[in-house]
Parts: structure tokens; sequence; C-alpha cells
């Protein structure tokens, strides 16, 4: 299998441009551990150490401090990984071990690639910028391993809107080239695994009013949506929003 591209240019605005070189999701849930080790060890020119059974490690997490609580990262050799808003660690950590197929490790452990440390500081980095209001745009490398081709496009199209622009679950189903699905757009919009950095808080109902916020993440309704609130209100959108873009 020809290994994914690691280029710079694969962050969260060139995902439409790239999507063609990510793997769909059978392919992924084919690979072997050990083929998953291989490839990531030529893609890093470091290799992290397997655990008992031979299993590859796959992914490094930490924990960031966001303004509302504990946020979880995952980030792999082919960029982050996951960002899990209200989940409990070992729930994070299970979940990116599943659809990663092999062992996520702890940062601070010394088998992590330093290439992957220093990913992770990059992204603390960006998001204090953001949450410091010095940062509109995310300019980091995704991993969007193991998710669906329609929640590719979906994720690549919230990915085009800017800081500040909202827009709705219909309209970006046209957007997309997909009208009338706005109900399956909202689906992939809930399996986001990188919150944030793809913007999905940037989608609304179609009369502007707050929509939806999480899927499948953990956490209630209440608590999700005012997490988008406090995001949208931060890049100077009020609910309800008066101008939808697409």
């Amino acid at each position: 299998m020809t290994p994914r591209s690691t280029s710079p240019d694969h962050t969260t605005e060139s995902l439409l441009r790239f999507g063609d070189l990510l793997p769909d999701a059978a392919t992924l849930a084919g690979e072997t551990a050990a083929a998953m080790m291989r490839t990531r060890q030529a893609l890093t020119g470091a290799a992290p150490a397997a655990a008992a059974g031979d299993v590859a490690c796959v992914a490094a997490h930490a924990v960031y401090a966001a303004p509302w609580g504990p946020v979880n990262l995952a980030v792999s050799a082919d960029g982050l990984a996951a960002v899990s808003l209200r989940e409990p660690e070992a729930a994070f950590v299970a979940d990116v071990e599943r659809r990663l197929h092999g062992l996520v490790l702890s940062v601070s452990d010394p088998a992590v690639p330093a290439a992957w440390r220093a990913l992770i500081d990059r992204t603390v980095s960006e998001l204090d910028e953001y949450f410091a209001g010095r940062r509109s745009t995310f300019d980091l490398p995704v991993d969007l391993a193991g998710t669906s081709d329609w929640d590719r496009a979906v994720l690549g199209g919230a990915a085009r809107l800017r800081y500040g622009e909202v827009t709705s679950y219909g309209r970006l189903a046209r957007m997309i080239g997909r009208p009338g699905a706005a109900r399956a757009v909202g689906g992939a919009l809930g399996r986001n695994p990188v919150p944030i950095v793809i913007p999905c808080h940037r989608i609304l109902s179609g009369d502007g009013s707050i929509g939806g916020y999480g899927g499948s993440w953990t956490g209630t309704r209440d608590e999700m949506l005012g997490i988008k609130r406090s995001l949208l209100a931060r890049e100077g959108v009020r609910i309800p929003a008066a101008a939808l873009v697409g």
C-alpha cells in the first residue's frame, strides 16, 4: 500500500484538494498492526517501541486545558488525529486505539518520537493563540484515518468556512454537491475527529439558530451547546445568525 503523504500541505484548508491521497476506511481496516508500524517508521524515521504482543504504537495523547475544562488530544505520524471536548481520558484513548488500530501512548512516554511531541506542542500553542484571540486559522496537519469518504467530504466543506463565517447543514450539503443531504451532513459533523481545528461549530440550523453539537462525543446536550456558543462568541457570531454563507 502506498503510504499517505505527510506533506505540510495537508492542513485543514487543503482537505478537499488532497482528500484523494487519504485511504478509505476499508483499506485502513485491512491494514495489520505490523504494516502500520512499517509505514509510520518510514514516515517518521523513528520507531516507537512496540508494547506487549508487538502491537504498534500509532499515536500519542495529551490533555489540553480549554476554558471549559480538559480537552484530549492525540497525534499520529500523519498529523493531529483526535480532539475530544468532553470525554474521560481512558475512553478517549480507547476510541483512538480502535480507530487507528494500535496503541496510544502518553506524550510523556519515552517511546514517543520527538516529532509527535513537537506536534502536540504546536497544537497546544495554536489552541492557546485561538482562545486568546490571536489566531483565526489553524496550520496543523490532520490525520483523518478511519473516516469515510462521505465524512471527509463534509469535513472538507466545513474546513472552508473562515473565522466568523457560519452556514447551515443544508447549505453545506449544497456546497459539497449533495443538496438535500442536510441530515447526513449533520451526522458526519457529529463524527468530526478534530473539532475546533475543523470548525464544525460554524454550522447552524437553517434559521440561524444554534443547531446541534457533538454527535457521539461525551457530554450533555446543554454542555455541548454551551461550548458551541462560546466558540462562536469568540469569533464574533451572534445567535441567531443573520447571515449564512453558501
